[in-house]
């Protein structure tokens, strides 16, 4: 068993030497949701989000030190705006993997910022696997939790991710698991991975600088009282 064990590191250490950077594309999915299917004000531009989600493409670029995610540029229309808004996919995610920071962007009518937060997600990992094209990944779940005054939701959280891709960050800002994360549900909503790229070169990934800098108060204050059109 401890030879096996031995074997098993050094495997892990060839592979992680032969990968400085990974880049993935990710595609989205808006699923089912019962809540949103039963409202007589939302149903309709729930289905509009759904068609709208398959035009919606993201990309993960990563190395051994940060990692960037963000929606790639695409032809907006009505179904598209549905599913950028239903899935909050305008959002971007920075994470400083060696300094334990991250950064989110935020982007809409409402303007753009930029927000330093720590989340730490509590993964639960599953004795339960599935491949996904080449790549064995194994299962993690969550909870997501979301607080409004009246209530508070859990909604879970499942991940597949790939011990074979040593890099512990994946869709959305989420990250900590022992390997790159291929496929990523929130509630309803799924991002998948579609493309994989990896390269021995330890590619540069710059942190952007967009937006004005504000706290998680400020903006939640921004978006309760959005400015005015015309103003």
């Amino acid at each position: 068993m401890l030879q096996k064990l031995i074997l098993l590191l050094l495997f892990t250490c060839s592979l992680q030497a032969q990968k400085n950077s990974v880049s993935v594309n990710y595609s989205l999915h808006i699923g089912f949701d019962e809540g949103f299917s039963k409202n007589d004000v939302l149903k309709d531009y729930y289905a509009l989000a759904q068609k709208g989600a398959k035009a919606v493409k993201f990309k993960l670029e990563a190395n051994k030190s940060v990692s960037y995610f963000t929606m790639e540029d695409l032809i907006k229309n009505e179904e598209v705006d549905f599913a950028v808004s239903f899935s909050e996919a305008s959002t971007s995610y920075f994470i400083d993997i060696e300094q334990d920071k991250k950064t989110r962007y935020e982007s809409g009518y409402f303007g753009e910022y930029m927000m330093e937060y720590q989340e730490i997600t509590n993964w639960e990992l599953e004795n339960e696997t599935k491949q996904i094209g080449s790549y064995l990944c194994y299962k993690a779940t969550s909870e997501q939790i979301v607080v409004n005054p009246k209530t508070t939701f859990k909604h879970p959280i499942v991940a597949w991710y790939c011990p074979s891709i040593p890099f512990n960050v994946g869709p959305k800002g989420y990250s900590g698991l022992p390997g790159l994360i291929l496929e990523l549900q929130v509630r309803n909503i799924t991002w998948g991975a579609t493309k994989i790229e990896l390269s021995k070169e330890n590619k540069i990934i710059e942190k952007p600088k967009k937006g004005k800098l504000i706290t998680e108060e400020e903006f939640k204050k921004i978006i309760a009282s959005p400015p005015m059109l015309g103003n």
